[in-house]
């Protein structure tokens, strides 16, 4: 597998949003916050960090090349009409 910045970012966006899907789904299946008797420290690192890793993988190998191409295509348009 060829290790480049869009494979890397992919795989990282994939694995800490499985980590938060797991951690979630075990309190919501459970019902109970507690079930694996979890310090809040880690619920702060989950709730915060994880999500942000989460949050700015996904912008980064997703949102920004579309941003990307809209930015082309509207300049390549506003060219063509000067």
């Amino acid at each position: 597998m060829a290790k480049n910045w869009n494979t890397i970012l992919r795989w990282v966006h994939l694995t800490f949003g499985m980590m938060v899907s797991i951690y979630f789904a075990r309190i919501t299946f459970t019902g109970n916050v507690d079930a694996w008797d979890a310090d809040p420290w880690v619920t702060m690192l989950v709730g915060q960090a994880i999500m942000a890793i989460v949050f700015w993988t996904g912008v980064i190998k997703w949102q920004l090349p579309r941003i990307k191409k809209w930015n082309r295509n509207r300049k390549k348009k506003a060219a063509a009409n000067n």
